[in-house]
């Protein structure tokens, strides 16, 4: 990997937080299900972007966020929160961003 790179680790970094805030700030937080999913993608997310932007390990971590993307794109439905509209919405394009991202950084490297 390049330094070049490290500014996708940055962006994933950063959507992560937004996943960690978006229950309180698109009004989600009730909703068990897609809020506890949001925490742990989230914060699974910051780990990974770290130990990436730093390289503590190379863990694979560009298929690990492939993984939380198809997951965060399918999670509505197999969480049961798909009538959620803001909360399905957003862990769909956040899940796309994500895997969008890692697919590009482990294709380009």
């Amino acid at each position: 990997m390049h330094s070049s790179t490290h500014w996708r680790d940055l962006l994933i970094g950063t959507v992560g937080l937004w996943l960690i805030a978006s229950p309180s700030l698109l009004g989600y937080g009730l909703s068990h299900a897609a809020a506890l999913n949001a925490y742990g993608v989230g914060s699974g997310l910051i780990v990974f972007s770290i130990v990436s932007a730093w390289r503590l390990r190379d863990l694979g971590n560009e298929i690990l966020n492939v993984v939380f993307g198809c997951w965060l794109v399918l999670s509505p439905f197999a969480l049961g929160f798909s009538g959620q509209r803001a909360a399905a919405l957003n862990a769909a394009a956040v899940g796309l961003i994500v895997a969008s991202v890692a697919l590009w950084d482990l294709f380009s490297s």
